[in-house]
């Protein structure tokens, strides 16, 4: 049998027998046979179908989302399966050695997702740790832990969670991933964008793109294997489950909206709608979301997850509903010009605003994260108010970022702390009322995690350090380093303590805690 995750005495509980899906005792052979039975029997398969792994997300009180793809050949067209249906038997179990099932049975992976699994759980215990695995004929996955989220009403004492975003395959080795999945106390880990890059390009170029840049679905989806495929990301993926959203590498860089990238190779705008059709359907195909599939290009993706009455986690989208960049276009850097404060321009479009709001104002957490995407304070390339910004980011939506600061002072939320990645940088600081004035009131906090292995311009370090030197509200920012950010959540304090690989171009290279930062519950953000 095949090994399984390691578990941490800390998750092992002692809980009553409960019902499940299935209400099945004994062994996951007993369950995976009555299952087989049902589903029929799978097309013989010579290769192991499992080579991207597993993975859990979504966590609720009462569930959770299952994930896996088959392939016989991962960069082939259709990852080399046959074009037919095959019955994919799962199981879920109390104990990592599978001898308590608690819930089972069996799902078609079908040729129109890929051959892509999920599966939503339901009926299960909150606030506790399951395993589960997969089963097609005669192969079967490793033993994989998930974890189902405290009821949202109920009073939660901690929350552990890693803030991760950027992995450049080209760039360097996943030695953060291997980190993440060494950590045995995470209760889930939140994704922030940039899962793949769509592009050849990289700086390092440690490891091979093979397709210069990607654009249809069947691109898409061998890119995605190509990176599902790395031992450390699946070992992540197997640890804990995961909270997920996109950036603009899932399709195309910088896009806004429905206007691509300039010089993008799908500059016309149906040849880009049609590839971003594609891109979010591969990205719905690999992720362990509750979301439906994809409508052409669109897929509402905003949404929360409670971890009882501790957190709140708003997931937000900012780029497919986003105002296209009225300044400097093809640059990205430049000044805030007049057409930047239109009231009109907006980041996360009309309803998500609304939608976030509500979330806001409904909230009885003691702290509410915010999982976004490009960095929301303000980093002051030039001094004023229209001074150089990289426009790509809030700084280019100024009245869009007064909106967001106002709806949570409207809730009265009494610790706001908006996570962040794309910028392949650690930053630490303080939101507040006005970022041009020294004196405005802190009322939120910004934690901003380097990438996973993508890489950073040598200059942004010189850059960051003259921004921070002249930016009251800012605490900390490098971007000399990859890696991920810990958190760690009690009702009085959010503690972060920002991991760092000493070289990302050498696989195995250790990680360790390079500076750490708390928040005292309605307080600023201090070094701790």
């Amino acid at each position: 049998m095949a090994s399984s995750v390691p578990v941490s005495r800390r998750r092992i509980l002692t809980v009553a027998a409960a019902g499940g899906l299935v209400a099945a005792t004994g062994s996951w052979r007993a369950v995976a046979a009555r299952a087989a039975t049902v589903a029929g029997s799978a097309p013989r398969l010579a290769v192991d179908p499992f080579a991207l792994g597993v993975a859990s997300g979504d966590p609720g009180a009462d569930g959770v989302v299952l994930w896996t793809r088959l392939t016989q050949d991962p960069a082939a067209v259709a990852g080399g399966m046959p074009p037919v249906d095959v019955p994919v038997r799962w199981m879920v179990a109390r104990d990592e050695g599978m001898r308590r099932i608690v819930a089972g049975g069996r799902v078609a992976a079908t040729p129109e997702a890929a051959h892509s699994v999920r599966v939503v759980v339901e009926g299960l215990e909150p606030d506790r740790p399951y395993w589960y695995r997969f089963v097609v004929g005669d192969h079967e996955t490793p033993v994989a832990r998930t974890r189902t989220f405290p009821a949202a009403n109920r009073r939660a004492d901690r929350l552990d969670f890693a803030v991760t975003s950027c992995q450049n395959y080209r760039d360097g080795y996943y030695n953060a991933w291997a980190d993440v999945a060494a950590d045995e106390d995470l209760d889930a880990v939140l994704f922030l964008g940039d899962y793949i890059y769509e592009s050849g390009e990289g700086m390092g170029a440690v490891r091979a793109h093979p397709i210069a840049e990607v654009v249809t679905l069947d691109e898409y989806r061998a890119r995605y294997a190509l990176y599902r495929g790395d031992a450390n990301l699946q070992a992540a993926h197997a640890v804990a489950p995961w909270l997920v959203v996109w950036d603009d590498h899932e399709v195309d860089n910088n896009y806004q909206g429905t206007s691509p990238e300039v010089g993008s190779p799908t500059s016309d705008p149906a040849a880009f709608l049609a590839r971003r059709a594609a891109a979010y359907r591969a990205w719905w195909e690999h992720m362990p979301t509750r979301l439906a599939p994809p409508t052409g290009p669109d897929l509402p993706i905003h949404r929360r997850a409670d971890f009882g009455r501790l957190a709140r986690f708003h997931l937000l989208d900012t780029r497919q509903y986003r105002s296209n960049q009225p300044c400097a276009p093809a640059n990205d850097v430049g000044p805030v010009c007049a057409e930047a404060r239109g009231p009109d321009l907006t980041v996360l479009g009309d309803a998500q605003e609304r939608w976030l709001d509500a979330g806001l104002r409904s909230s009885g957490a003691s702290w509410d994260l915010l999982g976004q995407q490009v960095t929301f304070s303000q980093l002051a390339f030039s001094p004023g108010p229209d001074g150089v910004r990289n426009l790509d980011q809030w700084d280019g939506y100024p009245d869009a970022r007064r909106r967001m600061i106002d709806a949570w002072r409207r809730a009265g939320i009494k610790n706001p702390v908006v996570l962040t990645g794309d910028i392949h940088a650690n930053i630490v600081g303080d939101v507040t009322a006005d970022f041009d004035d020294p004196q405005a009131p802190h009322v939120g906090t910004e934690l901003v995690g380097t990438s996973i292995s993508s890489s950073a311009p040598a200059v942004l370090q010189q850059v960051l350090t003259d921004v921070v030197g002249r930016s009251p509200h800012l605490r900390w920012a490098d971007a000399t380093a990859r890696g991920w950010l810990r958190a760690t959540v009690t009702p009085e304090v959010l503690q972060a303590d920002y991991r760092t690989v000493d070289d990302n171009r050498v696989e195995g290279s250790p990680l360790r805690t390079a500076r750490s930062f708390v928040v005292e519950s309605g307080g600023s953000v201090t070094e701790a």
